[in-house]
């Protein structure tokens, strides 16, 4: 764009030059340009005209022609350029303040230049002229509803002013006048509001904004502009309502304009408990009795909600929620123990999480309660009463100790929210629970004793019999609610008891050995009260025995001696003195009567006794026959007691006896030089008698084996690996070690069995059997026509054959032989051969601790190869067929493997167009496989060589199923209307049914 330009055409060769200048002068106001042209003439370098005939031509300016008439006269270089001509002309713009200026000229000069002649010549200078600033541009950013809006205006000229005007939706908001390039609107509630109903239910509206540009009070022209305004964004509930209830909780929220105020609703479950209006940011909420009482109402564990509704200028801008968990305040503690003795209370101490927590606590002992108290705060001091005194006795009927117990039932506002227990011990004041019991009397009941002291209020110690009574006028009672069970008689270290009875009732017991007698009233606690009264007492002690020795005279003769000691009492019992005696008797060991042998005379000194002498035997004064063994019982015996005891007079057998015949080892020799009483050993060896060189054992000792055997015979127990049991020979000693062994069987009698010593080696060769009419070499004998054993079913030997028949069940073949082996159902092998046929063997298996019978595997021969497929091995020719059908070749293989192939020809016309080629007008179907497939194969189709000598190709197969081949099309790059020749092969690869 400019306000001047021009415009040049060289004519003569290039050596003349036509110029067309213009320039422009603005009318802002006017929206016009006045345009001013010039056409000039030149000549350059050596170059001149003459031409002093007058010529014409014109000027145009934005379509209207100015003729002129010139003489150009002389022009050279020097005075060059030369005006023509001048024209002028007001040109008025564009709405837009746009104008494109067409300014031509032409100038007929129709004159001979350097030879050649020139007519008209013209030139043009168009162009557009600079944009005359019209009506101002209006804009502002898409702003939220009730937030300042300020408009920028664009205009042309500083000095124009504008009418503008806001619309929402087609509705007039704001306007304002005199403004220059920019203004801002603040929006009144009114002004929001009308926002609002312009708005409708939408969240957003059209906002046009129109300005009318004035200069002075010249409008230059208008325009407009447009922007969104948005309703004010949802607040944010920022805080859950997971609080104990009454506790206050604060709520923040977090809004987007200072002007959206919120309400708020709290909920339980679904129950509306609060609700609050005109909440800024943050509230804090706290609820009332009533209102907590809402929650309680649905538990001490509810799930709440918190609904937040925001409002701008009274428009509903959204919500937003939180939910969370209201509960009651923790379960208040005891931290206190309600250990205590019955009759003196304690302090319960309460530990509590709010104080508006209250209590009711319970007190127990042995399960029952004692008392209750309510609206206790964080401790109680129990002070008892006589009568919860005595409810704890009643409770406690059997025992000193019970299970003390406090439980506070915890409320808030009312709302039982749990409890809370602490278990002790509630103890029986011992003294203040005892029985009442006052006295008794007593005797001695035994007539031995009260005959010897004259006197039943005298005890002989040990020896009365204590009778204590107990009127029913002094019979124990309770006063703290327990019962009296019984009562117990002491004295000295000896007790008795007897079951209480409200009646007179007695005690006995027998040898009471101390003068303090006691009774204690026992009660069901086990709590008593004692009574003693004191008695006179004898301090009598039983006799004793405290040595007694037999000893027979040279520990081998007849003659026995005694010698006893002892101790008696020697006192007075008050009406007679104690005395003292003694006697024995005694019996062959064996026996089972003893004989009195009479009275000992002991020799008394103080409280000591003791004899020493000779005692009268079954020999009489003699003794005691020392062949014999004797058991003796001496006795010795008081006023009131027996002490007894027994003593053995041994046999006299010497170690060894000699007289003029032998030696006795052991006994007294009988018989022959040397008489032994027991076994007789031999380096080490057991013997029995001597008999020539071979000894004779009557069984082999624990240990002994016959590698130790010496020349000797006897009896074997299955020992050094023989497995007989019964007579053995041992012989050829050599160096004191046998060198040949037999050994037989006692049980069957017929097995005979040797071995030899390597004398080299000192090492024993195995052992041999000797075969003879009744143990014969093994023979496999046929247990004849039988089923094959099932399951873990092995019975038949450890060797062992069979035959199977058609009645037979279980074997591979109708015909068979079955030979067996191993060790049962320890393991075992049966391998089966067809003996109909000869051409087939089976083998089977069971191992030695699980599983049944194996199935029958049967073995490849000569007569019975295995296939590939059996071993795994590629197939042969042999596993190859070769056929016809449906008009094609099948090739099928070992293992399901089948090849098919098929072909077909004829002509095609390919003309349909198709993508960038060209397609066959028809398909070609291959019809149906040579052979079956079990599923669909794998394709491909070829063609042979084209027979016109073109190219095309073939398409994939469609159609193909396991029994159908498909069918297919032609393409090339060229269509060709007329027929082509072809021939097309189908191939599937897969698995043939």
């Amino acid at each position: 764009m400019a306000i001047n330009h021009s415009g040049n055409t060289d004519f003569g060769g290039g050596h003349y030059g036509l110029n067309l200048i213009w320039s422009a002068s603005q009318s802002i106001n006017g929206n016009y340009s006045d345009i001013s042209a010039t056409l000039q003439i030149s000549a350059y370098g050596g170059y001149s005209i003459v031409a002093n005939a007058t010529k014409y031509g014109h000027i145009t300016i934005d379509g209207e022609q100015f003729d002129f008439s010139a003489v150009v006269g002389t022009l050279k270089a020097s005075n060059s350029p030369k005006t023509l001509a001048t024209a002028w002309k007001r040109v008025y713009h564009n709405t837009d303040g746009s104008k494109y200026l067409d300014v031509s000229a032409s100038f007929s000069l129709n004159a001979t230049l350097s030879g050649s002649w020139v007519g008209t010549i013209t030139t043009a200078a168009d162009y557009s002229l600079d944009t005359i600033p019209r009506a101002s541009s209006i804009s502002t950013s898409n702003f939220t509803v009730g937030d300042n809006v300020t408009v920028s205006i664009n205009r042309a000229s500083s000095s124009f002013t504008h009418s503008i005007q806001l619309d929402v939706n087609g509705t007039a908001i704001k306007t304002a006048s005199g403004v220059g390039a920019s203004y801002t609107w603040t929006f009144t509630e009114a002004d929001v509001k009308k926002i609002y109903a312009a708005m409708g239910s939408a969240t957003s509206g059209s906002v046009v904004l129109w300005c009318n540009t004035y200069s002075g009070s010249t409008l230059v022209g208008d325009a407009k502009g447009t922007a969104t305004c948005y309703q004010v964004g949802n607040s944010t509930l920022q805080t859950a309502p997971t609080f104990v209830v009454g506790d206050s909780r604060v709520y923040t929220i977090n809004r987007l304009r200072t002007a959206v105020t919120h309400t708020l609703q709290i909920y339980a479950g679904s129950t509306l408990v609060k609700t609050i209006t005109g909440v800024g940011t943050s509230y804090t909420m706290t609820l009332t009795e009533a209102e907590i009482a809402k929650i309680y109402a649905l538990g001490t564990s509810v799930s709440t909600k918190v609904v937040c509704t925001a409002y701008h200028y009274g428009r509903n801008i959204g919500t937003s929620q939180q939910t969370g968990i209201a509960s009651a305040p923790p379960v208040s503690s005891i931290t206190s123990s309600p250990n205590h003795t019955i009759g003196s209370g304690y302090t319960t101490s309460i530990s509590r999480s709010r104080s508006a927590v209250t209590h009711t606590l319970r007190l127990y002992v042995a399960g029952k309660q004692i008392k209750e108290i309510g609206g206790v705060g964080t401790s109680y001091n129990w002070v008892p009463t006589q009568t919860e005194i005595a409810a704890e006795y009643a409770a406690t009927p059997n025992g000193n100790t019970a299970a003390a117990q406090a439980t506070i039932w915890c409320y808030h506002y009312g709302k039982l929210i749990g409890t809370a227990t602490a278990g002790g011990t509630a103890t029986v004041d011992p003294v203040a629970a005892a029985p009442i019991f006052s006295g008794f009397s007593f005797v001695d009941k035994r007539p031995e004793t009260t005959a010897l002291t004259g006197n039943n209020q005298v005890l002989v110690a040990g020896e009365s019999v204590l009778e204590v009574t107990i009127p029913a006028a002094q019979a124990a009672s309770s006063t703290t609610s327990a019962t009296i069970k019984q009562y117990i008689l002491y004295c000295g270290g000896a007790t008795t008891s007897a079951t209480y009875a409200a009646s007179d009732m007695t005690i006995q017991l027998a040898g009471a050995s101390s003068g303090s007698i006691r009774v204690a009233a026992v009660d069901s606690r086990g709590n008593q009260t004692v009574v003693e009264r004191l008695a006179s007492l004898v301090p009598y002690t039983p006799p004793r025995i405290t040595q007694m020795q037999l000893r027979r005279d040279n520990n081998v003769d007849n003659k026995t001696k005694l010698t006893v000691k002892g101790v008696w009492w020697p006192g007075n019992f008050g009406a007679a003195d104690n005395a003292l005696s003694s006697i024995y008797q005694y019996k062959v060991t064996s026996a089972e009567q003893y004989t009195d042998g009479g009275t000992v005379s002991v020799t008394i000194t103080g409280e000591e006794w003791s004899f020493d002498g000779y005692l009268p035997g079954d020999l009489g004064v003699e003794g005691f026959d020392f062949q014999k063994s004797f058991t003796v019982i001496l006795s010795a015996t008081d006023a009131l007691n027996t002490a007894e005891t027994n003593g053995i007079v041994d046999r006299g057998i010497p170690t060894m006896h000699m007289d003029k015949g032998g030696v006795g080892i052991g006994k007294i020799r009988k018989n022959g030089a040397l008489d032994v009483e027991g076994d007789a050993y031999s380096s080490g060896k057991r013997l029995a008698r001597v008999n020539e060189t071979m000894l004779y054992r009557y069984q082999r000792g624990g240990g002994d084996t016959l590698d130790d055997a010496a020349s000797e015979y006897g009896y074997n127990y299955s020992t050094s690996g023989s497995d007989l049991y019964g007579p053995y020979i041992s012989a050829g000693a050599l160096n004191g070690t046998a060198t040949l062994q037999l050994a037989s069987n006692t049980q069957s009698g017929h097995i005979l069995r040797f071995r030899t010593k390597d004398v080299t080696t000192s090492k024993w060769n195995p052992w041999r059997t000797v075969y003879n009419d009744a143990s014969k070499p093994y023979a496999i004998n046929s247990l004849g026509n039988l089923n094959i054993e099932t399951g873990r079913t092995s019975a038949r030997g450890n060797i062992y054959t069979y035959n199977t028949v058609a009645t037979s069940a279980g074997a591979p073949v109708t015909y068979s032989s079955v030979l067996g082996f191993g060790r049962n159902t320890a393991g075992s092998i049966e391998i089966c051969g067809d003996w109909l046929g000869g051409k087939g063997l089976w083998i089977r298996s069971l191992r030695d601790t699980t599983d049944n019978w194996t199935g029958w595997t049967r073995v490849f021969t000569e007569a019975y190869k295995p296939t590939p497929a059996q071993i795994g091995a590629l197939a042969t020719d042999r596993d190859v067929t070769i056929a016809w059908g449906n008009g094609g070749y099948y090739v099928t293989f070992a293992g399901r493997f089948q090849i098919c192939t098929k072909q077909i020809s004829g002509t095609a016309v390919i003309t349909n167009p198709w993508g960038s080629s060209y397609e066959s007008t028809s398909s070609f179907d291959f019809g149906l496989w040579p052979r079956k497939f079990t599923a669909t194969p794998a394709t491909f189709v070829a063609l042979a060589p084209s027979p016109n000598g073109g190219s095309y190709s073939v398409e994939p197969l469609i159609g193909t199923s396991a029994t159908n081949i498909g069918h297919t099309y032609l393409y090339r790059s060229a269509n060709i209307s007329n027929n082509v020749p072809f021939a097309l092969f189908a191939f599937g690869i897969g698995e043939w049914k």
